[in-house]
């Protein structure tokens, strides 16, 4: 039984997914579909043969379309990840360089107080003298 659910459990995604995709048959519709008769038409057990294959082929294209979707979705999730990656190493570079600038800053400054002291100790030297 349950395998007869999960069976229909696929089959109602399949109509819902070809549906979205403007797909009017789906492996169900055309297994259940059945012909009128009339004397001297089709033989039935070649039309039932036909459907078959076709359900067996919408049920490939099914598993393709699938299978596609969800790479698609994978790229997408792998992208994303790719990119928050980069933003994220781009900040790190940013606030690296940042550093770098204040750090830079910080030294000069300090070195041109260094060189302002010797100045102010070498005038007041020359006034004491």
């Amino acid at each position: 039984m349950a395998v007869d659910e999960n069976y229909q459990r696929k089959l109602e995604d399949q109509k819902r997914l070809f549906k979205q995709l403007g797909i009017k048959f789906d492996a169900l519709t055309i297994h259940e579909k059945d012909f009128g008769t009339k004397m001297r038409g089709y033989s039935q057990e070649e039309v039932d043969f036909f459907l078959d294959d076709v359900i067996l082929d919408y049920e490939r294209f099914y598993k393709v379309i699938t299978d596609l979707l969800d790479k698609y979705n994978e790229l997408q999730r792998r992208q994303t990840y790719e990119s928050e990656r980069a933003s994220a190493r781009m900040k790190e570079v940013e606030d690296s360089v940042d550093r770098s600038i204040v750090t830079d800053a910080i030294g000069t400054l300090e070195r041109t107080i260094d060189q302002l002291k010797v100045r102010l100790r070498d005038s007041d030297n020359k006034k004491m003298i």
